[in-house]
């Protein structure tokens, strides 16, 4: 139990890092416009050429250097938390089932940075851009999806609790 929560808690403090450090410096150094890997709807083409121009030569070491890093390790803590909860908590076909979307989701998330690192450094056509921003979307759902399902489970954990027992009277008494 403690190793589920410890993922759970390292997974939690990447993101809190990102999001007091990295995040607020990167809003800065592109007047304001959210970074590609926050934009829970994705972007289009238009968008990510008007984000590029914005984005400060400091703002895109940040975005290539430290938020990069961070970025690195937060799926794989955030998947790894996913993954040992639900097999913990589940039987083994709706574990594997999460697991595999918990999985799926890292999978979307360290595509994504490779795409957003590409549309940061190289000259991307639409199609690019069209792959980040679904890779986006993708990491997202599949995070949400799993925090769904461990809300219902703990839902479940604290609504459906056993009945209290009730003392029995000896005969006679």
């Amino acid at each position: 139990m403690w190793l589920i929560w410890g993922l759970f808690a390292l997974a939690g403090a990447v993101q809190v890092l990102s999001l007091v450090t990295t995040v607020p410096q990167l809003l800065d150094e592109a007047g304001g416009m959210l970074p590609f890997d926050l934009r829970p709807f994705g972007y289009s083409y238009g968008e990510a050429q008007a984000y590029l121009a914005r984005l400060t030569e400091d703002g895109l070491a940040l975005y290539l250097g430290p938020q990069r890093q961070l970025e690195l390790i937060a799926p794989l803590f955030l998947a790894a938390a996913f993954v040992t909860g639900f097999r913990a908590w589940l039987p083994p076909v709706a574990s594997l089932a999460l697991s595999l979307v918990a999985i799926a989701g890292a999978v979307a998330n360290y595509a994504e940075n490779a795409m957003i690192a590409r549309i940061l450094t190289e000259t991307v056509t639409e199609g690019d851009v069209a792959l980040a921003s679904t890779l986006t979307q993708v990491k997202l759902l599949s995070v949400v999806l799993c925090l769904a399902a461990l809300a219902l489970l703990a839902w479940r954990a604290v609504s459906v609790r056993p009945a209290p027992r009730r003392r029995r009277r000896r005969a006679g008494h």
